[in-house]
């Protein structure tokens, strides 16, 4: 032990006392990131497939006129992204990346990046099982901003640079061989005309089918619990509470999740039947609203 080494409080040397909570921190900070990944692998089960089909329903209503443009017949991207304000002063903006037709990839790696202000900003997105329905993945960590108006609820960003870097297939083949695949393209912004959108698992997801689905919960309970008290009779007054409680944001996300979890078959079938009558959900933000890009994919 150094001779000026001072005790501590403990009774041990001040340098050791600093060395154990160090430590500590690194401990705890392991445990935290193991326990966090943990409960998104187990959140993600339960959870994804009523996100899946509520993201889907969105983007098919609003399908069709965005421009694709390919990465050597490998990939396809748009250089149209959507704007996301997700209570940030500056939107974060997604970009959307799918397969080439009738192809399915394992494992793809791009690289992203962008000149402001004499630096460069880059980033890379790995994505897995890649098909023919989009995947969007938020670029967080390239700094676009609206540069001037194109039209209504459009504005141009700039240009951006981006590289194929590995596109592995099923037989585990990268199809790279080699090449450079990278282009230059310009990029516009589009705003996000519904305010629903939540990111889960490193990817943002619409919501508006499901709160939709939860104001068809509402409506449901209050027919069989309010509306009908007539023909129920009393207790009236019990009914009420029930309703109220049922109907409250924590009863509804319980009753919902109740019936969604795993393979959300009361959202599916719900959306089934709206696309099937042809009309907007109930609740459903945006439902007028008109986009440019396709269904979306969850992410592996």
């Amino acid at each position: 032990m150094p001779l000026n080494a001072q005790p501590s409080a403990t009774g041990m040397p001040a340098p050791w006392t600093q060395g154990l909570r160090l430590g500590g921190l690194k401990l705890l900070r392991l445990l935290r990131g193991v326990v966090q990944v943990a409960a998104d692998a187990v959140t993600k089960k339960m959870f994804l497939a009523a996100y899946e089909a509520s993201d889907d329903a969105y983007w098919r209503r609003h399908a069709g006129q965005c421009e694709w443009r390919s990465l050597g017949g490998i990939i396809e991207y748009t250089p149209d992204l959507l704007a996301v304000l997700d209570n940030r002063a500056v939107p974060v903006y997604l970009i959307a990346i799918r397969a080439s037709a009738n192809s399915a990839l394992e494992r793809v790696v791009i690289k992203l990046k962008v000149k402001k202000s004499g630096a460069i900003h880059e980033q890379t997105i790995t994505l897995d099982d890649l098909c023919a329905i989009p995947v969007r993945k938020a670029l967080t960590e390239i700094p676009l901003k609206a540069k001037s108006s194109k039209g209504t609820g459009w504005h141009k960003l700039g240009d951006i640079y981006i590289k194929l870097v590995a596109a592995v297939d099923r037989d585990g083949e990268d199809l790279i061989n080699g090449q450079k695949i990278a282009q230059i393209s310009p990029s516009t912004g589009m705003d996000s005309l519904s305010p629903h959108q939540v990111e889960r698992w490193g990817q943002y997801w619409n919501t508006d089918s499901i709160d939709a689905e939860k104001e068809n919960i509402k409506a449901r309970y209050y027919r069989q619990l309010v509306q009908s008290a007539k023909k129920l009779g009393r207790p009236l007054m019990i009914r009420r509470w029930t309703y109220r409680i049922l109907s409250s944001p924590f009863g509804l996300s319980l009753v919902f999740w109740s019936e969604n979890l795993w393979s959300a078959k009361g959202i599916r079938h719900s959306i089934m039947q709206t696309e099937a009558n042809n009309q907007p959900m109930r609740g459903a933000g945006g439902g007028a609203a008109s986009t440019s890009l396709p269904p979306s994919k969850a992410i592996s």
